[in-house]
């Protein structure tokens, strides 16, 4: 950072801020290092940071502070957002299905393009809400069979949802699921602002044997929605577009989370 022992605290504390703000966390040991302070005075200036609301404390360090989620996700609106990093995220998730893969495919525009980047020849199935998927393949020619699941449709979310589709859930075993990200944190774990999404989400983890695979742009990093999907602890597997500082990683790890950088 070059900074020096000459800083004021309210110039220390931005720095420290612009820090787990670009890394999502950081640790006391190497922002003591980073300032050329005690430990001691960063915990001081991590304990003012929090209380202004700035950031979250964590064992060790802190990171940065959940933003809130209200608005729902539209499908329409979401296509085009950051679409060619979206692609590159669904392309490396496309690497991780295997031949006779039986698998579940979530809400949400970057699950929607997975199909498009699997060998064509490769025969596995796919149980899924996402009526995307449908739009995105068009008359590409695949061994797999897709399975769209039916239920209530809302022509917002461009997926289905409701009683009938969890009913026909609770039926399916997968052993992969790949799940669009609303918003993702360390604290809170993977969340949605749709109750509906939500609740479909969290049947497709539960009737996965195997890896549950969420895939977010940078951006969702950090977000909370108000309805909670899954526990840090019951994802394997994050894919995204930005490289994560070592600190992020070994979080993620801790938790035995892999993350991959598409």
């Amino acid at each position: 950072m070059g900074a020096k022992n000459i800083l004021l605290p309210e110039q220390r504390r931005q720095l420290i801020l612009q820090t787990i703000k670009e890394n999502y966390t950081a640790r006391s040991s190497q922002l003591s290092v980073d300032l050329k302070v005690s430990e001691m005075t960063i915990r001081r200036d991590l304990d003012a940071l929090e209380r202004q609301g700035m950031i979250k404390r964590t064992h060790g360090g802190a990171v940065f502070r959940h933003e809130r989620m209200t608005d729902k996700f539209q499908y329409q609106l979401s296509k085009e957002e950051n679409r060619e990093e979206k692609e590159s995220i669904a392309r490396k998730a496309a690497e991780l299905i295997e031949p006779h893969d039986v698998v579940f495919i979530g809400e949400g525009t970057t699950a929607s393009l997975i199909l498009s980047y699997v060998d064509p020849e490769m025969p596995f199935t796919v149980f899924s809400n996402n009526h995307g998927i449908a739009a995105e393949i068009g008359s590409m020619t695949m061994a797999a069979e897709l399975i769209l699941l039916g239920g209530r449709y809302d022509s917002v979310t461009y997926a289905t949802a409701g009683n009938l589709t969890l009913e026909i859930i609770e039926r399916i075993n997968a052993n992969k699921v790949f799940l669009g990200v609303d918003g993702f944190s360390l604290r809170t774990g993977l969340t949605a602002t749709n109750q509906d999404i939500a609740a479909i989400n969290r049947a497709m983890i539960r009737h996965t044997i195997g890896s549950v695979i969420l895939m977010s742009h940078h951006t969702k990093l950090g977000l909370v929605g108000a309805m909670e999907i899954a526990k840090p602890k019951e994802i394997d597997i994050l894919i995204t577009n930005l490289k994560m500082s070592r600190d992020f990683c070994n979080d993620m790890k801790s938790l035995g989370i892999k993350v991959v950088l598409a």
